[in-house]
């Protein structure tokens, strides 16, 4: 037994002293790599937790629901590569588990093109030098939130347990197309996408409002992202999102998982809003801009964005949402330990047709400790204080709140 302690212990320790240094990768690099033969890998992640949190809301119907402190559903996610021909390459990507679907079921698919050779050898050659294309189901490249959050099971880009509580994040059906502007460490992105989890864009109704039928949003994006020294990198993005005459936009609703928490605020756990909030649903006209930064200076980090939604319905109402958020990461002993804060802040003005409380504003705070035990593991603690005010879904005075710890522990393989 003695034996087996040290065993495991030095096996613990010598995992913690490996090498974690945390790469913070945005937009991919170009595969420039030599095609040979039809080549494929795979990679899994796995995720498990334990929430400890308690909760203060009045329903509009029945009583509130109390919650306790347990182990709550752990997920996985399977994602297989195919290089299939030279600078073309396509991935698969499966949640073998996650809080909406217990059950496996496909995230998504895309491919990547680095070069149009399979139309013809060289063919727009000094163009596509510093583009790629991207065509698929996957998360579109709106703000820079999607590389900084957790993504069912693949939590190591996070560096917090939960995401945002108002994420403008959607995996959706998009044609996508990136390029790179090296002589100024700039980048331009230009996108179109339908703008739904799950589209049915073949059905056409036949009512006079053109909010219920189907209609294709434009997204673009524009950043400067350098590495001025050893010690200091400066990444700067700004993002624009606009789509009209829709019945059905998931741009604040489109993470096919679900939370990381469970059964908030009367939901059900496999309810894929826990503590996010989607405020411009039902909303038929939306433009959305995001300013995104980050900053990294030797061992700390700062990331910050500043969001202004304008939506309007089909009967004219109109909603306007401020949102921002910024976070420190600061990490230590060669980026295997780290603590972390963020603070987030929403506002939406809006004509609320059910109870009208005024502007509805959510508030949510996190600090974080986090111990890589080596590249491919980490383990996290977080504490979460979450608060709505005037919100239209609960009764009472509108207010709602949960607070609490989160632990988890992760793999990627």
């Amino acid at each position: 037994m003695k034996k087996s302690t040290v065993v495991l212990l030095s096996t613990v320790l010598c995992a913690s002293l490996a090498s974690a240094k945390v790469q913070h990768v945005f937009e991919p690099a170009k595969d420039t790599s030599e095609f040979t033969d039809v080549e494929w890998n795979w990679k899994a992640a796995l995720s498990f937790y334990y929430q400890g949190l308690t909760q203060d809301y009045t329903p509009v119907t029945g009583t509130e629901e109390e919650i306790g402190n347990g182990l709550i559903l752990p997920n996985a996610n399977l994602d297989i590569y195919a290089k299939i021909m030279s600078g073309f390459n396509v991935k698969l990507q499966t949640m073998l588990s996650s809080s909406h679907h217990p059950e496996a079921y496909v995230k998504g698919g895309y491919a990547t093109i680095d070069n149009l050779d399979f139309i013809a050898p060289r063919f727009l050659e000094g163009l596509m030098a510093n583009t790629t294309i991207k065509i698929g189901v996957n998360d579109i490249n709106f703000g820079d939130d999607h590389y900084r959050r957790t993504d069912n099971a693949d939590v190591m880009r996070n560096p917090f347990v939960g995401n945002l509580a108002v994420e403008s994040y959607m995996q959706a059906f998009h044609v996508e197309v990136l390029h790179r502007l090296p002589t100024l460490n700039a980048f331009v992105v230009g996108g179109l996408t339908n703008g739904k989890a799950q589209p049915n864009n073949v059905v056409k109704s036949n009512d006079t409002d053109d909010a219920k039928n189907a209609s294709y949003a434009l997204y673009g994006k524009v950043g400067f992202d350098k590495q001025l020294n050893d010690a200091l990198r400066v990444r700067v993005t700004e993002s624009v999102y606009w789509q009209e005459k829709t019945a059905r936009g998931d741009l604040y609703s489109g993470d096919k998982s679900g939370d990381v928490f469970a059964n908030i605020f009367g939901k059900a756990a496999k309810d894929t809003s826990q503590q996010t909030w989607n405020a411009v649903s039902g909303y038929a006209d939306i433009f959305a801009s995001k300013t995104n930064f980050f900053v990294k200076y030797n061992d700390t980090e700062f990331y910050g964005l500043y969001e202004i939604v304008d939506g309007k319905k089909a009967d004219g109402k109109s909603i306007d949402m401020n949102h921002y958020a910024f976070d420190i990461v600061q990490r230590f002993a060669n980026d295997r330990f780290y603590l972390a804060a963020r603070y987030e802040n929403a506002v939406v003005k809006h004509d609320d047709a059910v109870r009208d409380y005024g502007d509805a504003e959510l508030t949510q705070y996190q600090l974080t400790a986090g111990w890589f035990l080596s590249k491919n593991a980490v383990a996290k603690a977080e504490y979460i204080k979450h608060e709505r005010k005037n919100f239209s879904d609960y009764g009472g005075n509108g207010k709602a709140e949960f607070d609490g710890f989160m632990i988890s522990a992760a793999l990627n393989f």
